[in-house]
């Protein structure tokens, strides 16, 4: 089985699972988000059902949800870089902002984390949308998003310098001329531009990758051009085929235009996975956790703030206002995100009520029974609409747990994911990309 005809899955570890009434659900550890027994419980059912590689988005501030369910707590590095020891094979991809840090210490940290994973680090380049999180970095307000991404763009710049400034050969380790870095195989960056001035070289050899595996979550237009030049996948959110294979084609352009080949920027729609031996007893796991939140209207209210409208303007019986769609997102927040979940509203007649149903806030939901589950994303792979899929569950970890003990033996039964890792195999090999073998630009 050839690397290439396997359907690369990523598992999001939520801080409970994508559902508010999940820390609820008897037997749920409340505590969980702040565990490392719980995340190290996901990685390592990730790794017995040969997945991928997990994915730790983050917030640099506490959330408006986290009153009424966890939410993300502890630095992705710091949490991943603890999951390195006690896994072998999956990826390990950390949302790190490149509005709120800089790019030495991101080269820095991605590279430590490859060094110690043994080749298996990612990161999720994203450029922030939270104000509050702009101001506990000591920014009065956030930079328009053309200056985000502009800075974005010169940030992956300087970090793929920073991870290229050894050459082969630097680290030289020779007893016998007492050499242990040939110094002039290291070269500084020297990098002066718009928003960084950064020296180099980087401290830390090459990454076991090179180029450790970077994903960008950026859904706008700006955020397309961003991926196009610089991603090797994009974590998107897509609620159907047309919308989805419409966003790929649209980042292969692009990625061509920038000078790379169509297939070096994958696409990967997250998706909310709910695994039954039926899709009765599918549904009945959904409903359950829906009567634990209890009346919809603080899932109402999370959709309003979710695209930036008042929640009175909403009711659960009708559509989207056509007032409320022009005016959502006046006040920023993610656009991709926004758009899919307006998306869900362009077939006539679907309400409020059918969405916070069905549309888990932007992402497709499939909810039914392994042969279900798999013939949908195959059907979104074969149909151009998707390279491979981010991985999420309305509880965790139960519905993972579910996914591999339900699905994964039916994607193996179906050629779609392997039933042994490839020993000492990196992330990007796994995920079958082209990666940059010299080390000094």
């Amino acid at each position: 089985m050839t690397t290439t005809s396997l359907l690369p899955l990523i598992v999001n570890m939520q801080p409970s699972g994508v559902h508010a009434g999940a820390w609820l659900a008897p037997g749920a550890d409340p505590r969980a988000f702040i565990s490392l027994d719980y995340h190290r419980e996901l990685a390592t059912l990730a790794e017995r059902g040969r997945l991928d590689g997990v994915f730790l988005a983050d917030f640099a501030a506490l959330q408006p949800e986290s009153g009424r369910q966890p939410r993300w707590t502890f630095d992705p590095v710091v949490t991943l870089s603890a999951l390195a020891a006690v896994t072998e094979h999956v990826g390990l991809v950390a949302s790190i902002s490149t509005t709120l840090t800089e790019p030495y210490h991101v080269a820095r940290v991605v590279a430590s984390l490859d060094h110690v994973s043994r080749g298996r680090a990612g990161w999720n380049v994203v450029t922030s949308f939270d104000p509050n999180s702009a101001r506990n970095f000591g920014l009065a307000q956030l930079p328009d998003k053309d200056a985000r991404y502009r800075r974005a763009g010169e940030f992956v710049e300087v970090v793929d310098a920073l991870w290229s400034s050894w050459e082969q050969g630097a680290l030289a380790l020779d007893r016998g001329t007492r050499t242990f870095i040939d110094t002039d195989k290291v070269h500084p960056v020297d990098h002066v531009g718009e928003f960084f001035s950064v020296a180099g070289p980087l401290q830390v050899p090459p990454p076991p990758q090179g180029r450790p595996v970077v994903f960008q979550a950026g859904g706008s237009d700006a955020g397309r051009d961003l991926a196009a030049r610089t991603a090797d996948g994009v974590f998107a959110a897509q609620l159907t085929v047309a919308s989805s294979r419409e966003y790929r084609d649209d980042l292969r352009v692009r990625a061509e235009k920038a000078g790379r080949r169509a297939d070096d920027v994958r696409l990967f729609p997250g998706v909310v996975v709910t695994v039954g031996e039926t899709r009765a007893e599918a549904l009945a796991k959904r409903e359950a956790l829906n009567e634990l939140v209890g009346s919809p209207d603080a899932r109402l209210a999370g959709l309003a703030h979710f695209i930036g409208v008042d929640p009175a303007s909403l009711a659960l019986d009708e559509p989207l206002p056509p007032a409320v769609r022009e005016s959502a997102g006046s006040g920023g927040g993610a656009e991709g995100f926004r758009q899919s979940v307006l998306s869900f509203f362009d077939e006539p007649g679907r309400t409020v009520g059918d969405f916070l149903r069905e549309g888990s806030l932007g992402h497709r939901t499939l909810v039914g029974d392994p042969a279900t589950i798999v013939d949908s994303l195959e059907e979104w792979r074969d149909g151009g609409a998707a390279d491979g899929f981010v991985l999420m569950f309305e509880s965790l970890p139960t519905g993972l747990r579910d996914f591999v003990e339900l699905v994964v033996p039916e994607l193996q039964r179906r050629g779609l994911t392997r039933t042994e890792y490839d020993d000492h195999e990196t992330f990007a090999a796994r995920l079958g990309l082209d990666r940059r073998t010299e080390t000094h630009a």
